[in-house]
This record gives structure tokens, C-alpha cells and sequence, in this order.
């Protein structure tokens, strides 16, 4: 309502207007659930109902002939007192809601004048503003963790992108966006149910908050991504803060009561120019984040226009997806790994390769990360345990046998239901042994579901699948599950192997590991040999078997068939 300012006073009502002439007509206004009050021109109470002497809790004895100001002086300067005054001044029937703190109630007004002065019928609607209250914080906060969702996210990232470009560009940075999205969270869902995820997003959210100062805004904008909002900040704070966050991932989560580890990757966009908008901000920062998975997760990121031309290339690999499989674009190759006793060949590593009709032939570094993030990964691994059966059975029958060929799969792929029901059909279908098949997985496959990986591997082992653990040493190493796991053969990373030559830490490192797996039971595959003198290291050391480019690159499969039987 407009505010008015007070008119000229009508004549007081004479003393027998101040109560009502008819005993029924008392008694029907007593009855009605609206406060009902009458005041006449001086603002003098005249009458009230009971409703009315509930709501204002006072009895009528104490207000009638007294002035409503007097009564309630907080009324004079407010909403309602302005409602008053308008409908005395104008005869036009007033309208408002609004809290009267005095009382802790929110009241709905309604206002008429009559010849001796107006009436006033009025309601408690605090329970309605409540429900009002608390559907307008459900529509725009986070139903499980109570942070704000996606939808105020954008609200508050675009007004304060539209304060900073209205208030110029300063020193530093006038925004920052940090998106933090938890790494293998779905494996988490998969493995122990949607409620022990949902607790540990809760877990998680208490982490971030009690690092964040209460003037930071933070939301939850998808199933397991934040957001942080920082404000007048420079680059090196927000990279700060991004690596604080991380440092909550050092001690394990608690998911179905069991122990997990978990980390994030986390994307960073600073407001750098005064035309960007909150949805340019947020891309940005959604960027960022994917680079930092693709660098290998549990990092932080800052977006950069390298990082803006990678996302656009990206984009188009997952557009070129959809044809790939129907035109047969991928295919496998194949490195050939030897016995360093006798030099005899044991079999090989098929390697993901795909022959993209513009770009070439394409490594799994470019493309893998996109293709594991798309509708055809379970695609994938029907496709590739197909293939390298169909090309064990090509060889048997060229009179290569007892070569074993190891299959990489991902964390979610090894721990889909069925795999191993889907590797021994495919097998059988191609009258291959399981004894010829080799399934490697990384260490950071393992640890967000140790029990179920430990389950999956011991399946495997059951049906006659060997396992190796890729990478050995490059990950998290903890002998605490390594003593737990079914697996047969451990892969020493190619890092150690390259810095044989230039430190001896590499060489006492490889001599444990190799100790290490044979106390296991365990056999050691050294992945990277480029030359004789890592040859000699990993021989003296006791290493099992080698691969890398000294034996050979990874071949087609024809160029594979007739290089394998010169190694015989």
C-alpha cells in the first residue's frame, strides 16, 4: 500500500456508537474466527470481538475508548497504520499482510470505512506464511544437505556477476567459482545403496562448511557437485581453498558402515571480463573440472582459453561417439610381453585404439575418458571381450597358443553385475579358454568398493581369469587391501622402470615390489622397457616379464601374428 498521511480527524462518534444497539448482532460478531475491531474517527476503539481480544491479547475492558496508537504505538509508523489511514482518508476498502513483531504473528488485514469511522476484520496467517516460507526454501535449497540448489546457485552467481561488472573491474579478482564434483561417487551408489551415499554427500557437505568462513556461499548443483562462490579473492586463494577441500578427502568416509575413500576434482573460472555471465562462469568452471579428471582426478584446475579449446574438442569426440561403434572405427592392438628368463613370449596387452575418419588414428589418452563418460561403456566392454577372443581364436588356429592376453576395464566396468557370467559366454562363444584371458584393473579401480572388487577378483579367479593389477606403485599402495586381493600379478609402473637410469632409489623400489609380490604368491610385470640396461636391472632384481618398446610397440593384429612366432 502507497503510504498516506493522516486526514483531518472526523467528528468523534457520540457515546452510543461504541457498542453495537442489537445483543444478537454481538453475538454473531463474537462467533466469527476473524478478529473484528472498530474504531471510530479520534482512532478510539469502539468495539472488539473475542476473536480480536485472542490475537491482540488484551481484553476489550482495557482498549474500548482508547486510542489504537496509544494501544499499540508500533502500529503508528507501519504498513497497517498507513492501511488505516488510507481507507479513513479515501472510503476505499484497504488490504496487507505482514508481521507484527510485538505479538511474533503475521496478521492479514482488512480495512472499511463506515460513517463513524472504519472496521478492521483481521487474521493470524502465520501458519500460512510458514508453509509459504518453508515451499519457497524447498524450492530453492537442497532437499538432503540443506545447501542451497542449482536454481538459487544461479540467482546469487548472477547477481553478484551483475554487481561486479556494475561496479568495475578491481586488482585481483572480483569472482570465483569453484565446482567440486566427487570422484567414483556413483561406484559408491552402486556398491552400497542410494541412503549410505546420500549420508556421506551429508558427511561431506559438514566438511566443506565448517571449512568455509559463514559469509561464503556454497551449493549443492547436481548429485554429487558443489559449488563455491568466493567474492574480491585472487587466483592463488582460490587455488588455496580448492586444495583445502581436497585435504577433507584424507580421512575415509563412512558409506554402509564401511570405510571409504573418496577424493574430488575441482574446477576453478575467475570473472575475468564484465560481458561474461554466471552461465559463461559456471561453463568455465565445469571445464576446468573435467580437465582436472582427465589429468588424473583428485586435483584442482584453473580454466584457461587452452583448457576452453580442449572442452570444444571433447565435445566433438562425443558427438563422433555415436557412429564409431556402427562403422567400426575402434580397434585393438596388441604389445607383445616375454619371459625374462628365456626371452619366450607369454602373451600380450590389448590396447584401445580409435581410427577416426578426420583426426587419424587416436591413443586412449585422447578419447578414453570421453568414452567412459558416455551411454557406451557398457557398449565397450562387449565389444573388446569380443574382439580379443575372436583374435585368440584367429592365432590358435595360425598355431599361437598358450598366449595370454590381458583386457584393461574401469573401476565401473569391473564392477558391473555380470562381468564375470559375460566374459565366460563370450569365451565359450569363441571356444576360447578363460585360462587365455587376463583382466587388469588399476589401483584407484579398487579401493572405493574394496570388499565388492575383492569379491569380483575372486569370481574371476574361480573361473579360471587371471588378474593383474596395473600401475603398481603409481596409486594409493596400500598393503592393507594388496594382502587382501586374489590377484596374480602385480605391473610395475613405467615410471620406476624409466628412472633406472637416473636414480638407485628406482632400483631398490622395483627389488621390493618384486619381493613383495613373490611373498604374495604374486608375479611381476614390468611395464616401459626402452633398453638393455633396464633389462638387466629387472632381470637381476628378479622381475618376471617385461613389455615396452625394447620387445616392441603395440601391433595390429596381423603385424602381431608375424611378430609373435620370431620371439619363439
Amino acid at each position: 500500500m502507497e503510504n498516506q498521511t493522516d486526514s483531518c480527524p472526523p467528528r468523534p462518534s457520540d457515546a452510543g456508537a461504541r457498542q453495537p444497539t442489537a445483543a444478537h448482532l454481538g453475538e454473531m460478531l463474537d462467533s466469527l474466527s476473524d478478529g473484528f475491531m472498530s474504531l471510530d474517527r479520534s482512532w478510539r476503539f469502539t468495539y472488539l470481538n473475542h476473536t480480536a481480544e485472542r490475537y491482540l491479547q488484551q481484553q476489550r475492558e482495557n482498549l474500548l475508548g482508547r486510542e489504537i496508537w496509544q494501544c499499540f504505538p508500533e502500529l503508528a509508523d507501519s504498513h497497517y497504520g498507513r492501511v488505516y489511514r488510507q481507507t479513513a482518508a479515501t472510503g476505499q476498502p484497504g488490504r496487507h499482510t505482514d508481521y507484527y513483531a510485538p505479538l511474533s504473528t503475521w496478521f492479514e488485514v482488512r480495512a472499511f470505512a463506515h460513517d463513524d469511522g472504519i472496521t478492521v476484520l483481521f487474521r493470524d496467517v502465520t501458519c500460512d506464511h510458514q508453509h509459504e516460507a518453508q515451499l519457497e526454501f524447498e524450492a530453492n535449497h537442497d532437499y538432503l544437505t540443506g545447501l542451497p540448489n542449482r536454481r538459487k546457485c544461479m540467482e546469487v552467481l548472477s547477481r553478484a556477476v551483475a554487481e561486479a561488472a556494475c561496479s568495475g573491474f578491481m586488482p585481483g579478482a572480483p569472482l570465483a567459482v569453484l565446482l567440486i564434483d566427487l570422484d567414483h561417487f556413483k561406484e559408491v551408489n552402486d556398491a552400497f545403496g542410494h541412503a549410505a551415499g546420500d549420508g556421506l554427500l551429508c558427511d561431506f557437505t559438514n566438511r566443506l562448511l565448517a571449512i568455509l568462513n559463514p559469509e561464503v556461499f556454497a551449493a549443492r548443483v547436481g548429485g554429487d557437485k558443489f559449488i563455491i562462490l568466493l567474492r574480491n579473492t585472487t587466483e592463488s586463494a582460490a587455488e588455496a581453498l580448492g586444495h583445502a577441500v581436497l585435504r577433507e578427502f584424507a580421512t575415509p568416509f563412512e558409506a554402509g558402515g564401511r570405510s571409504v575413500s573418496l577424493s574430488a576434482s575441482i574446477g576453478i573460472a575467475l570473472l575475468r571480463e564484465a560481458s561474461e555471465s554466471a552461465e559463461t562462469l559456471l561453463s568455465h568452471a565445469d571445464t576446468a573440472m573435467y580437465a582436472a579428471k582427465s589429468s588424473g582426478r583428485f586435483r584442482v584446475r584453473m580454466f584457461d582459453e587452452a583448457l576452453d579449446r580442449g572442452m570444444r574438442d571433447r565435445l566433438a569426440l562425443r558427438m563422433d561417439l555415436r557412429g564409431a561403434f556402427a562403422a567400426k572405427q575402434f580397434e585393438l592392438h596388441f604389445q607383445p610381453q616375454i619371459a625374462l628368463a628365456d626371452a619366450s613370449p607369454v602373451g600380450a596387452e590389448a590396447l584401445l585404439r580409435w581410427r577416426h575418419p578426420e583426426r587419424g588414428l587416436l591413443a586412449p589418452g585422447v578419447f578414453l575418458d570421453v568414452l567412459l563418460d558416455s551411454p557406451y561403456e557398457e557398449t565397450l566392454v562387449d565389444w573388446l571381450l569380443d574382439e580379443v577372443c575372436e583374435h585368440i581364436e584367429a592365432w590358435r588356429r595360425l598355431g599361437m597358443r598358450n598366449l595370454r592376453i590381458s583386457v584393461n576395464l574401469s573401476a565401473r566396468q569391473l564392477l558391473a553385475a555380470g562381468l564375470v557370467d559375460k566374459i565366460l559366454r563370450i569365451a565359450e562363444a569363441h571356444g576360447v579358454s578363460p585360462a587365455m584371458l587376463d583382466v587388469e584393473v588399476t589401483e584407484d579401480s579398487l579401493v572405493t568398493d574394496i570388499e565388492k572388487a575383492t569379491s569380483v577378483l575372486a569370481a574371476l579367479k574361480q573361473a579360471g581369469i587371471s588378474t593383474s593389477l596395473d600401475d603398481f606403485g603409481s596409486g594409493y599402495s596400500s598393503l592393507g587391501y594388496l594382502v587382501r586381493l586374489p590377484i596374480d600379478t602385480l605391473k610395475i609402473d613405467r615410471s620406476f622402470v624409466q628412472a633406472l637410469l637416473v636414480s638407485e632409489k628406482a632400483s631398490a623400489v622395483i627389488r621390493g615390489i618384486v619381493g613383495l609380490a613373490r611373498s604374495l604368491g604374486m608375479k611381476t610385470v614390468a611395464e616401459g622397457v626402452e633398453n638393455e640396461l633396464q633389462v638387466a636391472e629387472l632381470k637381476d632384481a628378479g622381475c618376471d616379464v617385461i613389455q615396452g618398446y625394447l620387445i616392441s610397440r603395440p601391433l595390429e593384429p596381423d603385424a602381431f601374428a608375424e611378430f609373435m612366432p620370431r620371439l619363439s
